[in-house]
């Protein structure tokens, strides 16, 4: 299966996205990362970070189902890479880049496993959302560590 690759230069759109839209989109396209589409356990655990990011508190379970609409409704209409360009661009603040890479890395790590295929594409995601060697692994280090304990 073709591997996601994250796009080079600036989407073809000029439309600006909600942050959470954002998220959502970054988040979805990670899982799929791997090429072998969103397990249950990626889309769960995606589910789940979104509960607690604060841009989220407040969302109901209709309201979860509405982005979920219409974030499939915006894959359905666009080109995936293209779209997550624009998600990228559409993230005003370091907050809202940082978790877009907390929900890539967590649906990308979720099965413990981390082929190079989906390490490239972390990295590239990485630069693009424009986050140091050093806070992706702060970033890294507080997902998955707290696991081990």
């Amino acid at each position: 299966m073709s591997q996601r690759r994250l796009p080079k230069g600036s989407s073809a759109s000029s439309v600006a996205l909600e942050p959470e839209v954002a998220i959502a989109i970054i988040g979805l396209f990670s899982a799929a990362a791997d090429g072998e589409g969103i397990s249950s356990v990626e889309e769960y655990a995606l589910s789940e970070f979104l509960g607690q990011v604060d841009l989220f508190e407040d969302y109901s379970d209709e309201d979860f189902e509405e982005l979920t609409e219409r974030v499939v409704n915006l894959i359905e209409e666009e080109e995936p890479e293209d779209l997550v360009a624009q998600a990228i661009e559409s993230l005003p603040n370091r907050a809202y880049r940082e978790a877009a890479y907390i929900a890539a890395i967590l649906v990308v790590g979720i099965d413990e496993e981390v082929p190079e295929i989906e390490q490239d594409y972390v990295s590239e995601l990485q630069e693009a959302l424009r986050i140091s060697d050093e806070r992706a692994q702060e970033l890294i280090d507080g997902i998955f560590g707290e696991e081990e304990e």
